[in-house]
């Protein structure tokens, strides 16, 4: 697999660290973005320690930082001519609400905004491999979300948790809606749950949503766990020719019937290349 590349964010914990670790055991080259790059440059390192013949680097990238999404995908573009799997995996619960220096609520940011416009800026490296692979992370939770196309009149009932559940439904309206535009091309673009997990996710979060996440830890799946279903969707080839679906423990399922609205996705995906200036 030496010459297959891989790309995914939020590469420096839980998920998708375990996932840059299977991807470098089977030989693929990895291209790791995270905010942290302290953690980001230490994994590098675990992953050279435990297989020296790994091809990996690591990007820093704020995702909710649009002006460092634009610089970080200039850089891949100067350094790469194709992507064979391209991996949203990076997504924050929020604690405050905060504002972003573009002007956006955070984890919409994010989980949303910042994974858009990575994804269309890379899309024709993508398109340059023989079969490209797209895959976003999302959630269950999505199924509490709903699409706020003008979320400013909202802003004085801000809830940390519903912001989170809004940014995953816009995950997989996303994935559905560039799957469909996508649909005369060699790349499929799927979407995914990967479980309740017990990983650094959620540290961002405050209150009492922190207290939850610290209660709920000893119930959740191992980060192992939820990468299973990653892996699967990157490198099975039994999901080759498989587009535009939502799985969870490896198999597609049905997500939220708001999901499936085609004229919601189009909107959003309409909304979210103004928002990020496209």
């Amino acid at each position: 697999m030496k010459d297959q590349i891989a790309l995914i964010t939020g590469a420096s914990s839980g998920i998708g660290k375990v996932t840059a670790f299977e991807l470098a055991r089977q030989q693929y080259t990895l291209i790791l973005i995270s905010q942290n790059e302290g953690r980001g440059t230490q994994i590098i390192q675990e992953i050279h320690k435990t297989l020296p013949d790994a091809e990996a680097e690591f990007m820093p990238c704020d995702l909710a930082d649009l002006r460092a999404v634009r610089q970080v995908a200039a850089t891949i573009r100067q350094k790469y001519l194709y992507l064979d799997v391209f991996i949203n995996n990076a997504g924050i619960l929020p604690g405050q609400r905060e504002i972003t220096p573009d002007g956006f609520e955070r984890s919409w940011a994010t989980n949303h905004l910042g994974p858009f416009l990575l994804t269309n800026l890379l899309l024709d490296l993508v398109q340059q491999a023989p079969a490209g692979r797209i895959i976003n992370v999302s959630s269950d939770v999505h199924r509490f979300g709903k699409i706020e196309f003008d979320p400013a009149i909202h802003d004085n009932k801000y809830s940390a948790l519903a912001a989170y559940c809004n940014s995953k439904l816009a995950n997989i309206l996303f994935t559905y809606e560039l799957a469909r535009r996508l649909e005369s091309t060699a790349i499929t673009v799927n979407t995914l749950h990967p479980g309740a997990i017990a990983s650094n996710f959620g540290q961002t979060s405050s209150g009492f949503l922190k207290f939850l996440f610290r209660l709920g830890r000893p119930f959740m799946s191992t980060p192992e766990k939820g990468a299973s279903t990653v892996i699967y969707l990157a490198t099975s080839p039994d999901v080759a020719h498989k587009s535009g679906l939502y799985f969870e423990n490896k198999k597609a399922v049905k997500s939220s019937k708001l999901s499936y609205n085609q004229s919601w996705a189009q909107r959003l995906y309409q909304e979210s290349w103004v928002q990020v200036k496209f």
